[in-house]
């Protein structure tokens, strides 16, 4: 069993080849939870296959819906952000880490042109988050078993022995998740029951993985997707209400309601509410919170002494790896070593990387928006709702170096998502009465209809 991560990613890399494209796609989402970078076995081959070498042989198997109809912001942003990133290598005190940084944007690049051209084929739809969050879950599931079965015989293979995760951190499992969540929450080409299932069971998968910062990303999804939602003005102005009845009758009960918590210490997520509430930042409820805020003090001293030149600039891709406060160059991998993106790109990158990511960030935003002006069915209003999300999520994890992982995989599948809404038409075919609830539609592929 001790070889289980290792049997698990020939099996699901095997099969992201060989299957049927749509299959090959579901075991390719199971496979990016599979990440040796934080098992036991570092062992570095293995996860540039699947980001670098599984994106080129799917990329030909799909070349039969390459090319596009009208040039998109996004994918020139990143594009000018990985040149970027490969220039300020050239004053980089970590140029193998700057480079193999350069090479996992690069891959998470062509992952994104897989899935758009998988669109193309109608092998990638909301459908495939259904059965690809479930095979997920299945795997956080079984290392979970075994762990409390046969003891920590992976060395906590993914994150510590408590948490609900698969073999990767708990962070990126919580990354993909959130993903799964918002297209069950927005895609209304999926049954209603499946939506209300995937999206109950996904909150509780992500409570019991403990990632805090996500689940304050999936509080603000859930809320963005509220607002664009099909229903009418007064129903989410009572939703809306409620809640925030509900939180002032939490605070207003907060007491018994934290007894009942102090119960259920051993999950991450309640610990973190009676320590906050508490004022207790020793324990482990708020687990690494005093480190990052550390790290995080620590990035905005050094980027106020810095020069105008670096400001301006930054200080050389991976050179983020100097904000832990060390000089050594062989402990840890640099392009991993800030969990706080938004510090990293300042620091690495200065203002000119900041214009670049928040080009890109903004250019999805309004990709998503316009897509969600044809989009009778729910395709672009994922990506709509998750992109603040995952700017939160991005305060505590790494991205950019992720080609082929949980934590970035998506985001770029529901990239992929959105971009059916400018490919095909709507047509209302039938409504419910003076509801106007849309209860069919008929779908034409522009593309074919011309």
């Amino acid at each position: 069993m001790i070889y289980l991560p290792l049997i698990l990613y020939g099996v699901l890399l095997t099969a992201a080849i060989v299957l049927p494209i749509r299959w090959a796609l579901v075991a390719y989402l199971m496979l990016s939870t599979v990440d040796f970078a934080s098992a036991s076995a570092d062992v570095g081959v293995l996860n540039a296959t699947k980001g670098l070498v599984w994106p080129i042989i799917m990329l030909w198997r799909l070349r039969a819906y390459a090319g596009h109809r009208q040039i998109v912001v996004a994918p020139i942003a990143w594009l000018f952000l990985m040149a970027y990133a490969s220039v300020a290598s050239m004053w980089s005190l970590f140029p193998l880490a700057a480079a193999k940084l350069v090479m996992q944007m690069a891959g998470s690049f062509l992952i994104c042109m897989v899935f758009m051209r998988a669109t193309k084929g109608r092998f990638l739809t909301p459908a495939i988050a259904f059965f690809s969050a479930a095979g997920c879950i299945g795997i956080a599931a079984l290392r979970m078993i075994i762990i409390h079965t046969q003891g920590d015989i992976f060395k906590a293979g993914g994150d510590s022995t408590d948490r609900f995760t698969a073999f990767t951190s708990a962070q990126a499992f919580a990354a993909l998740m959130a993903a799964f969540y918002v297209i069950a929450l927005c895609s209304r080409s999926l049954l209603p029951w499946v939506r209300t299932s995937l999206s109950i069971s996904i909150a509780v998968v992500i409570f019991f993985d403990g990632s805090r910062i996500w689940l304050i990303a999936m509080a603000v999804a859930t809320i963005i997707a509220l607002l664009i939602s099909e229903l009418r003005a007064s129903t989410k102005i009572f939703v809306l209400a409620s809640v925030m009845l509900t939180v002032v009758a939490v605070f207003w009960a907060a007491a018994p309601i934290i007894s009942v918590l102090r119960g259920m210490h051993q999950y991450r997520i309640a610990a973190a509410i009676v320590d906050a509430y508490d004022g207790d930042q020793k324990d482990t409820g708020l687990g690494t919170f005093r480190f990052r805020r550390a790290l995080d003090a620590r990035a905005i001293e050094m980027i106020s002494e810095s020069s105008g030149m670096e400001i301006i600039f930054g200080h050389g891709t991976s050179n983020g790896r100097m904000l832990g406060g060390s000089l050594s160059r062989g402990i840890g991998d640099p392009n991993r070593a800030v969990h706080n993106e938004w510090f990293r790109i300042i620091y690495e990158w200065g203002i000119v990387g900041l214009i670049l990511w928040l080009l890109f960030l903004g250019s999805l935003m309004m990709y998503a928006y316009k897509g969600m002006k044809v989009d009778g069915v729910g395709y672009a209003k994922p990506l709509f709702s998750y992109v603040p999300a995952f700017c939160i999520g991005v305060t505590g994890e790494n991205i950019l170096a992720g080609a082929g992982h949980a934590e970035n995989i998506g985001i770029l599948l529901l990239i992929a998502l959105a971009g059916i809404a400018y490919r095909t038409r709507f047509v209302r075919a039938q409504q419910d009465g003076p509801s106007g609830v849309l209860q069919e539609y008929v779908l034409r592929d522009a593309m074919a209809t011309g």
